[in-house]
């Protein structure tokens, strides 16, 4: 760990909470015209550096130190820091939750077991949901668009449409990465049984949110139809960490520079 800062940024989950808190700011920009940042943004921050950080924690000792990618590296050489990172996150995420009224959580209520048992089992000895065939990508773009679309609006428009694909579609582009891993693990997707497919259908759902996009938009999401294009197994991790990552952040980032 050379760099410290560009391993907390871009493996350290705070890159990933800032493109899910700005995928949030979008959502209310586009549903009530306001470009301020509130509440409801910093607790999409918050929740997501806990979520994340503990799910790497979590699956790092379920595999008794299996996975030796760079992602691990930081639960690996810096357990303390990563389980205050955790923890602090997490308790902000519940003091920031308290300014809400019960009813406002009901999508979370969804999206905590997706959370929960994504790698967690279903019952003692049962599978976990990303152990499920082909459904790994699909639990996870679901859990995203609840969080960073539906939590954020308080209901269910085109936009959730739309943000499922495209979280649909970068879930894909990073099975391409986790190939190795998930053929170990005994988890089947689709980049490891038909990797052209996977592509293509990354590709072309990008294209699909670009197509029902204002022009603003469909510039961004065709960019990261580009990014996609350019995504391989020979690709490092650093790629899949700052570019298939950082290409969450471009609908936000092309709407708040319009």
């Amino acid at each position: 760990m050379r760099n410290p800062l560009f391993y907390w940024l871009f493996y350290g989950h705070f890159w990933i909470a800032l493109a899910a808190m700005a995928l949030s700011w979008q959502s209310t920009y586009l549903y009530s015209g306001s470009r301020a940042l509130t509440v409801t943004h910093w607790l999409t921050l918050f929740a997501t550096l806990g979520v994340y950080t503990s799910h790497r924690t979590l699956s790092y000792r379920r595999a008794r130190g299996e996975p030796d990618g760079r992602r691990y590296r930081l639960v690996a050489r810096r357990p303390v820091a990563s389980a205050l990172v955790a923890l602090s996150s997490l308790t902000v995420a519940a003091a920031l939750a308290t300014q809400f009224p019960l009813m406002a959580f009901w999508p979370v209520v969804f999206a905590v077991p997706l959370t929960l048992f994504y790698l967690v089992p279903l019952f003692p000895g049962g599978p976990r949901l990303r152990d499920l065939p082909y459904l790994k990508v699909v639990w996870v773009a679901l859990a995203w668009t609840l969080v960073t679309d539906v939590f954020a609006t308080g209901t269910i428009t085109a936009e959730s449409v739309t943000r499922f694909g495209f979280t649909l579609a970068v879930a894909l582009l990073f099975d391409i990465r986790d190939v190795a891993l998930d053929r170990r693990q005994g988890v089947r997707t689709l980049a490891a049984t038909a990797p052209r497919w996977n592509r293509r259908l990354a590709i072309g759902l990008l294209s699909g949110c670009a197509l029902s996009s204002p022009p603003t938009l469909a510039v961004a999401y065709l960019v990261g139809a580009a990014v996609g294009l350019l995504t391989t197994p020979r690709r490092s991790e650093h790629y899949y960490a700052v570019w298939v990552n950082g290409s969450l952040l471009l609908p936000p980032l092309f709407l708040w520079l319009d």
